[in-house]
């Protein structure tokens, strides 16, 4: 039922359209952008809020990675990513390996030094306790064409995916499939940036990552 519940909620989100930009975000944002704060993520999937932390999102990568999901190994630019297939689809992620490796290089570097970044699929940035993942072109062609929550219902159902994992999975697919019905693929090769603000989460195009 918990399983249920999540994918309900990815499918509730794709329905609601839009989502009032923040009043309370840091920087002025583009007339696009949506905010989730931390009880609309909740609302999405169980503990949905903390999926921006990067120890919870963590967390999920090795849990799917313990998991018996089939997924295909992709290594470049001296990164791995695993891309987990069911037969509903695929969804991409960073190995937990790189992630647990900017996580510990960004608590290690000055604060003057620019933050950790894993490309070239789903890039996932590190400043401090916040994080930040963006959706390249080909990552949102994927989801505009439809599916994402049948994967995520699909991945979360697998004996072995544990909480953290779907919620990971679950908000990852439906913040970025959310924005994508409503505004469609960012223009000009820009990505679609979901970052943490005060108060909660934003998302939109951008050409520059957010931290």
């Amino acid at each position: 039922m918990k399983f249920k519940t999540a994918v309900l909620g990815v499918v509730a989100a794709l329905a609601l359209g839009t989502i009032a930009a923040p009043a309370q975000a840091s920087e002025p944002l583009p007339d696009d952008s949506m905010f989730f704060s931390s009880k609309d993520l909740d609302a999405m999937s169980p503990n949905g809020g903390a999926a921006l932390d990067p120890d919870v999102f963590l967390h999920g990568l090795e849990e799917l990675e313990a998991s018996p999901v089939e997924r295909n190994e992709i290594t470049e630019d001296g990164h791995t990513f695993y891309q987990y297939v069911v037969p509903e689809g695929s969804l991409t992620l960073p190995s937990a390996a790189d992630v647990r490796a900017a996580i510990d290089a960004d608590a290690s570097a000055p604060s003057s030094a620019p933050s950790d970044v894993i490309t070239p699929f789903l890039e996932v940035r590190f400043s401090g306790i916040k994080m930040a993942v963006g959706f390249n072109t080909v990552d949102q062609q994927a989801l505009a064409a439809g599916g994402g929550a049948a994967v995520a219902a699909a991945l979360c159902l697998i004996p072995g995916v544990g909480w953290a994992a779907c919620t990971v999975i679950g908000i990852v697919v439906g913040v970025a499939t959310t924005y994508l019905v409503a505004n469609g693929i960012c223009s000009g090769g820009r990505t679609l940036w979901w970052y943490d603000v005060k108060g909660g989460s934003v998302i939109n195009c951008r050409s520059t990552a957010p931290f």
